[in-house]
């Protein structure tokens, strides 16, 4: 394992760290001699960085981590970090720094924890509230440096989180940008992949991305030039750049999968569909998977990965990306290739 300075917090992180999420489910619907066997062997490979929240599983994914932690957390060998978040919901937004505080604490318990390493606004940054939204009603820029600033540097200055942040999925880059130039917060969670990898790159024009797909806008470039640190999140695009997906699309799920894309299969299509154009990247002994979080890494404002897993054996598979190199650079032209012919689409 390698690891990578993480911004301005001046941890040093794996490349490669644990997510707990809905979408790979291990830490909520898999087996508990699953989910800690597959902890403990994270621990052995070198994972330092533990991806949380209070909405994966409604609580599940912390209090199954916090189980981990007391397990074998003495056996690490270094300093582990744990990332969770507070969401935002309709009733919080008359007291937005109050709902920082209670989930915090709360966060605390089901970890098991005195401290959180990093604790970050779960809700998108856009430029409205927009309550149609079809995900969590976002937080404008007045939002986070008024309320929800105020809430994380309560907690700050209690002593029960370190350094702070917030996520990118589905934000706008005019809402994100000017956030990140304050020097408030100290690391994000973004949203960067082969099928979508706007966060880092601009794509040719042209290409259609579809209703539901962001135009983050290189925003993690950004970051990097604000010495935030940044954790990539949906390194395989929800799963479509497996090969399971490549062969079953929207059916090559996990048992273990969940989330949106488990609950409303034809929701997951359209990834699956753009994530068949970058078959050829599937050259074992490295697999489609790894490719994916080599291209993730590839990037130098990236400080690490947020590995989702189903199971043990794609936790050996996703860490094992740090034994092989780059892409090539004949790779990389076929990808910019692809999306030319935007990604083989009709």
């Amino acid at each position: 394992m390698k690891y990578r300075r993480f911004g301005k917090t001046g941890l040093e992180v794996s490349e490669i760290s644990f997510g707990t999420g809905d979408n790979a489910g291990l830490m909520m619907n898999a087996p508990d001699n699953e989910r800690l066997r597959s902890f403990e062997k994270a621990l052995e490979l070198g994972i330092n960085y533990f991806d949380t929240s209070p909405d994966y599983g409604k609580g599940r994914a912390e209090t199954n981590l916090g189980i981990a932690l007391k397990h074998f957390s003495s056996r690490a060998g270094r300093p582990l970090y744990v990332c969770t978040k507070v969401e935002i919901l309709p009733d919080d937004f008359d007291d937005i720094a109050g709902k920082v505080v209670r989930s915090t604490e709360e966060s605390l318990k089901r970890l098991q924890l005195d401290s959180i390493d990093v604790l970050m606004i779960h809700n998108a940054p856009r430029l409205s509230r927009n309550p149609e939204a079809a995900f969590w009603r976002p937080l404008t820029p007045d939002d986070m440096l008024g309320p929800a600033l105020e809430g994380l540097k309560k907690v700050q200055a209690a002593g029960k989180a370190r350094f702070t942040g917030f996520t990118c999925e589905n934000s706008e880059p005019a809402a994100v940008k000017p956030l990140l130039s304050t020097g408030h917060f100290d690391a994000i969670n973004c949203w960067y992949n082969i099928v979508n990898p706007t966060a880092g790159r601009p794509l040719p024009k042209g290409i259609v991305l579809g209703r539901d797909y962001d135009d983050y806008g290189e925003m993690i470039t950004h970051a990097g030039k604000c010495d935030v640190g940044v954790a990539v999140i949906r390194p395989l695009a929800g799963g479509a750049l497996t090969p399971q997906a490549l062969e079953s699309g929207e059916l090559g799920r996990h048992q273990y999968a969940g989330g949106m894309y488990t609950r409303n299969p034809a929701s997951f299509r359209p990834e699956a569909q753009r994530g068949r154009a970058f078959a050829f990247l599937h050259k074992p002994p490295r697999t489609l998977p790894v490719a994916g979080y080599r291209f993730a890494l590839t990037h130098d404002a990236v400080s690490t990965v947020v590995g989702g897993f189903s199971d043990y054996a794609q936790l050996q598979e996703t860490v094992s990306a740090a034994d092989f190199p780059p892409l090539s650079e004949e790779e990389l032209s076929q990808i910019d290739a692809v999306y030319s012919r935007n990604f083989d689409l009709t």
